[in-house]
């Protein structure tokens, strides 16, 4: 029943994203679904008082089914099969799944051992392979600076509001920016990708997100050409890590961040990230 059927979008490291139906018509992708979140709690106990207190949480990884119905003609076609798949997944760094019921979010993921055995007497096979997503959360298939021109990448799921067109491009000193992920942007304590990129001219100047009060503040001037990149918590100008900050870093909360940057004029701002679900 073809109704049943998806296809699977596969990304190995420096290659192209391949669709691994249309390069093995005889494997059906059935579906590709996440356990649970992975919540870690650290807990504080006081001797003498009652009880524990909540220190943090963390997400831990998890596992990653992608469940596929292998109908070949023959036990020679079966091997075949099999081998292109072991060949496929199994390697040693992180392959990239999406799925075409979910093609806005991405998995990336290191496969388990998994044997593909047919069903008895047959050259068929249903088979649950399982990963490991060490980051415990699917991300965006696009960058937010990507926006607004890949809107139609994202989808539904995604807490994308439908009320206003995001971008993450600006040329204004006030300006919010918007986070439509399940959990805060923390390039910190996290190390959550976030690259924020800043262009204009002055002696010196100050980022700050007004809505969680975190900020960094740059000592050294910029002139028309600098480039500042701040990438996650490492600043460079102009490519060079020689930059007199205070040290601070930018997180985003959920939802809206109102940011204010002083003491620069014509202001060219851009906030690059993936959006990260559980």
């Amino acid at each position: 029943m073809p109704g049943l059927y998806g296809s699977l979008y596969i990304k190995l490291d420096g290659r192209d994203e391949f669709d691994l139906t249309a390069r093995l018509p005889n494997v059906h992708f059935l579906n590709l679904q996440s356990t649970a979140p992975a919540i870690t709690p650290d807990w504080l106990t006081i001797a003498g008082s009652d009880g524990q207190r909540l220190k943090s949480v963390s997400f831990g990884a998890t596992t990653i089914t992608l469940s596929l119905f292998i109908k070949a003609t023959n036990m020679a076609e079966f091997r075949l099969i099999k081998a292109e798949l072991q060949s496929i997944f199994y390697g040693r760094t992180l392959i990239r799944l999406r799925s075409s019921f979910s093609p806005g979010k991405v998995y990336n993921v290191l496969a388990n051992p998994v044997d593909i055995v047919p069903i008895q007497n047959s050259s068929q096979s249903l088979v649950d392979l399982t990963f490991t997503n060490p980051s415990g959360m699917a991300q965006s298939l696009v960058q937010s600076d990507k926006l607004p021109d890949l809107t139609d990448d994202l989808e539904y799921s995604m807490n994308i509001p439908i009320d206003k067109e995001l971008k993450y491009q600006y040329e204004e000193s006030l300006f919010d920016v918007y986070n439509p992920s399940d959990v805060a942007i923390d390039p910190y304590r996290q190390h959550h990708d976030l690259k924020i990129t800043v262009k204009g001219e002055g002696n010196s100047f100050s980022l700050v997100n007004m809505t969680n009060n975190t900020a960094i503040t740059v000592n050294t001037s910029m002139k028309q050409g600098d480039v500042f990149i701040l990438n996650g918590v490492l600043p460079y100008l102009n490519n060079s890590s020689d930059v007199d900050t205070d040290f601070g870093h930018i997180e985003l909360a959920k939802g809206e961040n109102n940011i204010k940057i002083t003491g620069l004029n014509n202001v060219d701002v851009t906030f690059s990230f993936p959006f990260l679900y559980f």
